[in-house]
């Protein structure tokens, strides 16, 4: 037995105590960034100061919420637009190297689905796979997983511009992509030439009058909860702002999971992120908060679009009724239903991965390259347990 349950089981109920405990501050804490978006909710002016106070005080560092729409705790409802959009989504996935594998390198895939709104029209797929192997390059995970989202993006692109318009375009995710680099590094250097791939395919995507989202399932982000800390701070609050956090562990999908019903979608806000100064001006990160499940359920989702399509409302109503539809036609499981068949064509299973190994190994060896092994560790692991119990 690998883990002696009856010593654990005492710490399961101090944890459980822990847990009870953390969640009475954590009730009060959302009590007090709900009474500070209703007083802040009309006063854009004030927010937009406070944040270039604390630009000019942290630096390009802030990452937090920026008003856009003029009331801050405003619900939309579910509107009745007739929506005739032609969709397209994208998902990627990888294999990360593994030093205890047979070889050593990695793979991307991306896939990509399409579903046209005429008659008859049945969903067309479309999947793309690009190896990494370096016998000399340091692998660095943040950059391979960047690469993976810009190309993901690029057959976003592709797919949607086969499309006639009205077009939307999904994809898994947020539209910002960051990873902290340093200019003069290498890597730096090939993180800068991605993302200029990214943000000419963010302007291509606007050329073409594709309306694009990018839908964040449960997200974690406490952008709008950072705007109201920045709001309630006083003057002696302000000599450390780093370290002031009245609402800390309150998320932004707390603040509107109190008070969106299903269907819901709340005010729009704009991304204040050191990102933003890189990207194309219309195609600047913009969002809301939509709640896609059941009455009895809390499924809140966070969905961005670019700048240029936020400024039209009509577009807006068009995306966010899109999006519930999609949803409901999961069933019980609130998320979109393309994005789901979209992540179908781009996973990499278990048993994928095993394929491509054998087909490597056998062309290596035709080649006249030795037949190679798993290392010691990771064969042991793959026993049966029986067979590590005779071992010893």
């Amino acid at each position: 037995m690998s883990v002696d349950y009856r010593q654990l089981y005492p710490k399961i109920q101090n944890l459980v105590q822990q847990i009870e405990q953390a969640a009475d501050g954590h009730r009060r804490r959302c009590e007090s960034a709900l009474q500070a978006l209703q007083r802040f909710s009309d006063q854009s002016d004030f927010l937009n100061e406070r944040i270039e106070q604390a630009l000019a005080q942290e630096g390009k560092t802030l990452r937090c919420a920026k008003p856009f729409d003029p009331i801050l705790d405003q619900v939309f409802p579910l509107p009745t637009v007739q929506n005739h959009l032609n969709l397209a989504a994208a998902d990627g996935s990888q294999m990360l190297p593994d030093r205890h594998a047979e070889l050593y390198f990695g793979m991307i895939n991306v896939g990509g689905i399409t579903l046209p709104q005429t008659l008859h029209a049945v969903p067309q797929e479309i999947s793309r796979s690009e190896f990494w192997y370096s016998d000399t390059d340091e692998f660095i995970e943040s950059l391979f997983n960047f690469r993976r989202d810009v190309l993901e993006r690029k057959l976003l692109l592709e797919i949607s511009l086969s499309l006639p318009p009205p077009r939307l375009a999904l994809m898994d995710g947020p539209l910002e992509l960051w990873m902290e680099y340093q200019p003069s590094d290498e890597n730096g250097r090939e993180l800068k030439r991605l993302l200029q791939i990214y943000c000419d395919t963010l302007e291509t995507f606007r050329q073409q009058g594709i309306l694009l989202s990018g839908y964040v399932d449960r997200p974690e982000s406490a952008y709008v909860v950072r705007l109201l800390e920045l709001a309630t701070a006083t003057a002696q609050d302000w000599a450390d702002l780093r370290r002031f956090r009245p609402f800390k562990g309150v998320l932004d999908a707390d603040l509107f999971g109190s008070f969106l019903r299903p269907g819901e979608r709340s005010a729009i806000f704009c991304l204040q992120s050191p990102l933003m100064n890189h990207f194309p001006k219309e195609s600047e990160v913009c969002f809301f908060y939509l709640r896609v499940g059941r009455e009895t359920e809390m499924s809140l989702a966070r969905v961005e679009l670019p700048l240029w399509v936020a400024r039209d409302a009509f577009n807006v109503d068009r995306i966010h009724a899109e999006l519930v539809s999609q949803c409901r036609q999961s069933g019980a499981y609130a998320y979109p239903y393309l994005l789901h068949r979209a992540h179908e064509v781009a996973v990499v299973r278990a048993e994928d991965r095993e394929t491509i190994l054998r087909a490597l190994a056998i062309e290596l060896q035709r080649h006249g390259y030795p037949a190679v092994q798993l290392s010691h560790k990771q064969a042991l692991k793959n026993l049966p347990l029986r067979q590590k119990s005779a071992l010893e």
